[in-house]
């Protein structure tokens, strides 16, 4: 069971992995956006390695009822998503995870398999949402479909209808109605068909 919030910090904190050009980073930030619409403190920000597309790169949300003064990376995150299931052997993967730290994956394994990469016992979602977004899209965007599963797992951030409401609202203003409406059923397809263990 994940907490609420960290009752040391008082943040609930989300460490997303990736590699450059895959959208983690903005993956973090329609997150924030979302959960800041539900009334929450949110921050949204990136680590950068080499900056070329393809290498691992780091984002990282905090959420809070209270503000929220640090802005340091997440080093014992609440959750953790990986975008890129290549990265799942690196240590980084696994940095600070707790015993309640829930890693949810883009990889069409079960999380019994997962886990078994990781070498740990956390509860682990996996949703394969580079297939699910390739059906939708013509090609491999796996955001929106990760925010639907984050959505299944930790609904006391945000839950689906919050999700998909806010959602609507932030990807408007950016996004033809057609391209709103497959994100929307990206997130959707997300929250539904993800596998939890």
């Amino acid at each position: 069971m994940v907490r609420p919030q960290d009752p040391i910090s008082g943040y609930f904190e989300v460490r997303w992995h990736g590699r450059g050009g895959q959208g983690a980073v903005t993956g973090a930030k329609s997150l924030a956006e979302c959960v800041q619409g539900t009334g929450r403190n949110v921050v949204a920000f990136p680590e950068y390695g080499p900056e070329r597309r393809g290498a691992p790169v780091k984002a990282f949300n905090r959420f809070s009822d209270k503000h929220i003064r640090i802005h340091t990376p997440v080093t014992t995150p609440d959750v953790v998503i990986v975008v890129d299931a290549t990265l799942l052997p690196l240590p980084a993967i696994r940095d600070g995870a707790r015993e309640h730290t829930i890693f949810i994956v883009n990889i069409e394994k079960t999380p019994d398999q997962v886990r078994e990469i990781l070498g740990l016992g956390n509860r682990v979602v996996t949703v394969a949402a580079n297939c699910i977004s390739y059906k939708l899209f013509k090609r491999e965007i796996p955001n929106s479909t990760m925010l639907g599963a984050f959505a299944k797992v930790v609904p006391h951030i945000i839950g689906i209808d919050q999700l998909q409401h806010e959602a609507k609202h932030v990807l408007s203003g950016l996004l033809g109605a057609d391209l709103v409406d497959r994100n929307l059923q990206a997130v959707r397809q997300g929250h539904d068909l993800c596998q939890i263990g």
